[in-house]
């Protein structure tokens, strides 16, 4: 039996466990504190929090826009299924025939 490579299996718990806090956030009603903390600093630290947590803070951004309750949820929901899917380890596929 194959198994996942460790790094996949960090990344994926890591994609999964941010969204968690990004929700739990949102139902503590924090999120606009989170997204005014990220705009906050200097342009260069702003552009590595962007770079870094770019999912999360693109949900954010959405969270915190003027635009209708569903679309923000749909929105919000699309991204983290979306991002913890393709997030997802996968086997990598045996080579047949030997080594190329």
């Amino acid at each position: 039996m194959e198994r996942r490579p460790l790094a996949a299996m960090v990344w994926f718990v890591w994609m999964v466990a941010m969204w968690a806090a990004f929700f739990a956030l949102l139902v503590a009603d924090r999120i606009d504190a989170v997204w005014s903390w990220v705009r906050d600093p200097r342009l260069l630290a702003e552009l590595v929090l962007w770079v870094v947590l770019f999912p999360w803070l693109l949900g954010a951004a959405v969270w915190t826009s003027s635009w209708a309750g569903w679309l923000r949820l749909l929105l919000a929901l699309s991204f983290a299924i979306g991002w913890s899917l393709a997030s997802m380890p996968r086997r990598k596929p045996r080579k047949e025939g030997g080594d190329r």
